[in-house]
């Protein structure tokens, strides 16, 4: 127990370390401050916006539904993490930055539980549930990163609450995309048995 207590204390002190890093340079970019505002709370709105493009198949000329399978395990392992998410957050209970030390994060936000961030298992949810959706994968991969890093920017999260929410969608999203790929990959092939049966 003393082993677990000393890494946690390790652990926030790191996480605090950080945070006040990045509150010293709040202001000094107004553009650099705003562009993370927009990221911390908009990214996942243009990480669906982008899904359900790739979806509507504008890069599969031969209609394929490939697709449609994987940006439905894109959006469905983001809500897989977040309702998994639900009973660990009210358990862990932890305070964002601004409820424990006088900071006032650059975005408004409700107090509440931090940990993990379900921003950032979100968006890592939505980028690697969607690894089949062709090169719109990698723009949700560099959108999740983004999104995580302004969490973390704007003082709404400790940065271990970011990597939890990470690891979590990460594990979950990839999951989701493997069971489809192993799905549409394996229906075709039982259609042609039942085929080949008469059936």
């Amino acid at each position: 127990m003393g082993r677990v207590l000393k890494i946690w204390s390790l652990i926030e002190r790191a996480d605090w370390r950080i945070l006040r890093w990045c509150e010293g340079h709040w202001g000094r970019s107004p553009a650099f401050d705003a562009a993370m505002m927009a990221a911390a709370l908009y990214t996942p709105f243009a990480m669906l916006a982008l899904i359900a493009i790739a979806a509507s198949g504008w890069a599969e000329p031969a209609r394929s539904s490939a697709p449609v399978w994987a940006a439905a395990a894109s959006v469905g392992a983001a809500v897989i993490v977040r309702a998994a998410h639900e009973p660990i957050s009210r358990a862990a209970r932890r305070p964002r930055p601004f409820e424990v030390e006088p900071m006032q994060a650059l975005v408004a936000h409700e107090p509440g539980d931090s940990f993990p961030s379900n921003h950032a298992a979100g968006g890592f949810a939505l980028a690697v549930g969607g690894w089949h959706l062709g090169d719109v994968a990698y723009v949700l991969l560099a959108l999740a990163i983004w999104l995580a890093v302004a969490r973390i920017y704007c003082g709404l999260h400790y940065p271990s609450d970011v990597l939890a929410g990470a690891a979590s969608g990460a594990v979950v999203g990839y999951a989701c995309s493997s069971l489809q790929w192993a799905y549409r990959e394996s229906l075709p092939h039982a259609m042609a048995g039942l085929a080949s049966k008469g059936l």
